[in-house]
C-alpha cells in the first residue's frame, strides 16, 4: 500500500488550481500525468518508483475511486466569516411528518433487529441492536448511542458550510441521502470526537481507519466541503491501512 499512499499524496497536490505543494517540481510534473487517468492505478502493480511490477497486486478499483475523490477536494484553511452556532444547523427534524425525527429514522435504519418504541405511536426508539462502528461494541439501549454527523456540524461550518443558507444547513444536519453522513455511534466515542477532523482525532482501533477516512471523503465530496493539507495527510495515512488483514475495509462494520 506504500505506492498507493505516495501516489495519493501527489495526486492531492495537483487537484486544486492555485495551491502550492511541498513536492518538488519534478514530482509534481510526474504526478500530473498520473492524475490524468487515476484508473491506471487500478492496473498492474507498481514499484515505489512507479515502474510496473507484476508481483504487486493492483490497487482495488474502490480504493482508486476514493483516491480520486480525495484528490478532487478543494484545499483551504479552516475559517468562517460568521461564528458557528449549533442552533443554525437545525436537527433533528421530522421531514416526512410521520412523528419519527431524523434520529429515530437512523436508529431504525441501522438496527440489526426490529426496534422497540416508547409508545404505541411509534415515534421514539428505545431499544434495538447497534454495533459501534469504531469500537465493535454491541448496544441494545438507544440512550447509549448518538447519531453522529460523521463530518461534524462545527467542522462543516469552518470547511465552507458557514456560507450556506438555513435550508442547506438543515439539509446537511439531517442528510439521509448518504449513509455515511449520519451514523449510529457509541455516545462516548462521539463526544470524544466532538467537531475534530481526522488530523485532530481518529478512532483508537486502526481497523476502522480505512472506512472512517473513506466515509469522511464521501461526505466532503457530496457537500463540496474543503480540506486542509494536514487533513489530507491524515486521511492518506488512514487509507494506507486499507489492505491490512485486520482492516474493516471501505464499508464493512466490525462483526459482533
Amino acid at each position: 500500500m506504500r505506492r498507493f499512499a505516495l501516489a495519493l499524496g501527489l495526486l492531492v497536490c495537483v487537484a486544486v488550481v492555485g495551491i502550492s505543494c511541498s513536492t518538488s517540481d519534478d514530482a509534481a510534473n510526474t504526478v500530473r500525468s498520473i492524475a490524468d487517468d487515476v484508473a491506471t492505478l487500478a492496473g498492474p502493480g507498481r514499484t515505489d518508483d512507479g515502474d510496473p511490477d507484476p508481483t504487486q497486486p493492483p490497487v482495488d478499483s474502490d480504493i482508486a475511486s476514493v483516491m480520486q475523490a480525495l484528490a478532487g477536494l478543494e484545499i483551504a484553511e479552516r475559517s468562517g466569516d460568521i461564528e458557528y452556532a449549533r442552533r443554525d444547523w437545525r436537527h433533528w427534524i421530522d421531514a416526512d411528518k410521520d412523528c419519527q425525527n431524523t434520529r429515530a429514522e437512523v436508529l431504525i435504519q441501522e438496527s440489526a433487529k426490529p426496534v422497540s418504541f416508547a409508545t404505541d405511536e411509534r415515534c421514539r426508539v428505545t431499544n434495538g441492536q447497534w454495533i459501534g462502528p469504531w469500537s465493535g461494541e454491541l448496544f441494545a439501549d438507544a440512550s447509549d448511542v448518538d447519531i453522529d454527523h460523521h463530518v461534524p456540524l462545527g467542522h462543516a461550518h469552518v470547511s465552507g458550510g458557514w456560507r450556506w443558507d438555513s435550508d442547506r444547513k438543515r439539509a446537511y444536519a439531517n442528510d439521509m441521502t448518504n449513509p455515511n453522513s449520519l451514523q449510529v455511534t457509541d455516545a462516548s466515542v462521539n463526544r470524544a470526537k466532538g467537531k475534530q477532523a481526522p488530523d485532530e482525532w481518529r478512532p483508537d482501533e486502526t481497523a476502522g481507519w480505512c472506512r472512517y477516512a473513506a466515509d469522511w471523503i464521501s461526505v466532503k465530496q457530496q457537500w463540496n466541503l474543503t480540506v486542509t493539507e494536514s487533513e489530507v495527510q491524515a486521511l492518506t495515512n488512514m487509507l494506507d491501512t486499507c489492505d491490512d488483514p485486520g482492516s474493516m475495509g471501505l464499508g464493512d462494520a466490525p462483526s459482533e
